[in-house]
């Protein structure tokens, strides 16, 4: 299996499985590629939510720049199923108690305390708690992130019963995936997207089903991503092929996807689990470019915590606060929403960085930021040796 260089492989040490990969108990061989993707999804999944409405004067160029964005930005929550799958095929877990106990308090416990604290904040704001919002609380939405948690919970469940069947019936099982998956985008895209119709259909797990299927079946046929490299011309020729039709329909005939809801959309993010692992390793086979992944490697460590509280406290109150009301930046379109998806972004960090510091523990259990191993002082590594 490929290996970056020692520090970029083990600058961020495997993550919990809510940003896709194993626990105690259930542990799989460290893949450093999924640093990367980690660490870049999240900052994708931050700019898809600093996003907003454009207005009738924005240019048609900024219009344009954001679809191209937001076509690989979409790719960031399959890319984080398909990861967490992967390394499903490697859980050692001796049963399924012992699989849904660990799971619930990497995952289950701190969804519930953030999407509280979410619910307060909102209560906060609208001057006490409202039946809407404790109906959107109910529909694990009163935040707009928690959605993925609540279909991860679904899928790890449901594929821990067939991790271990043959990677023949895998196989078969991954192609059904597809078929139900792909149908059930067409039924949404030719469908209005709003209100609670919107909410459940986040949550379908059939929207997501081929990403989860297709990691555990790589992870089980393969066990790495060095495949990737052998198919990664034809891979990027069919990604080029989706994206020319996603942006046909949508330049010439306005049909631009409703957020995940589209077959490019769909089939691009499918391709792409494929071309970046790949190009993620021809990258990584130089100096340069090995540097040019430690930011996202560092950045893996603090995805989970950043996932979970950017929404609405950093994206949400402190933008708001300080970067809407600015005239330097809310007379552009672009401007304005970028300079939202980057101090959201950077405040989050900030928060996480600094939670993980102060209160190790605390944060390995609310936030899923894994503590950094103790150095040994070098005597006592030479008394151990």
């Amino acid at each position: 299996m490929m290996e970056f260089d020692s520090s970029l492989a083990t600058a961020a040490r495997p993550q919990p499985d809510a940003v896709s990969s194993t626990a105690a108990g259930g542990r799989r061989e460290h893949v450093p590629e999924f640093d990367v993707l980690r660490g870049i999804a999240i900052v994708f999944v931050v700019y898809l939510h600093a996003y907003f409405s454009p207005w009738e004067v924005t240019p048609h160029k900024e219009l344009l720049a954001m679809h191209i964005i937001h076509l690989f930005a979409q790719t960031a929550v399959p890319v984080f199923f398909f990861i967490s799958a992967f390394l499903l095929a490697g859980d050692t877990s001796p049963s399924f108690p012992s699989f849904a106990v660990r799971k619930v308090r990497r995952i289950v416990v701190p969804l519930l305390f953030w999407m509280t604290a979410a619910l307060a904040y909102n209560a906060w704001q609208g001057g006490g708690p409202t039946r809407e919002m404790l109906h959107h609380y109910l529909l694990f939405d009163s935040s707009g992130q928690f959605y993925y948690l609540v279909v991860l919970v679904i899928l790890m469940a449901a594929f821990y019963f067939v991790r271990d069947w043959p990677v023949r019936g895998l196989g078969l099982l991954t192609a059904g995936a597809f078929v139900a998956n792909f149908a059930t985008i067409v039924y949404y895209q030719s469908s209005a997207i709003s209100g609670d119709f919107a909410t459940l259909a986040y949550r379908n797990p059939l929207v997501w089903v081929f990403f989860y299927a297709f990691g555990l079946y790589v992870g089980r046929r393969f066990g790495s991503l060095d495949w990737t490299r052998r198919v990664i011309w034809p891979a990027l020729a069919a990604m080029a092929l989706v994206a020319a039709a996603y942006f046909i329909l949508g330049e010439r005939y306005g049909r631009y996807p409703v957020s995940y809801f589209g077959v490019t959309i769909f089939l691009f993010s499918s391709v792409s689990l494929v071309v970046y692992p790949a190009l993620i390793q021809y990258v990584a086979r130089s100096g340069v470019g090995q540097m040019v992944l430690r930011p996202a490697v560092f950045l893996s460590r603090y995805a989970f915590a950043i996932y979970l509280v950017h929404l609405p406290f950093f994206v949400g109150y402190l933008t708001n606060r300080y970067i809407s009301p600015s005239d330097t930046w809310n007379q552009d379109y672009f401007k304005l929403m970028n300079a939202l998806f980057v101090f959201g972004f950077l405040t989050s960090l900030a928060f996480a960085m600094t939670m993980g510091a102060l209160f190790p523990r605390l944060s390995a259990e609310l936030l899923g930021i894994t503590p950094r191993p103790r150095r040994t002082p070098r005597s006592a590594r030479a008394d151990v040796e």
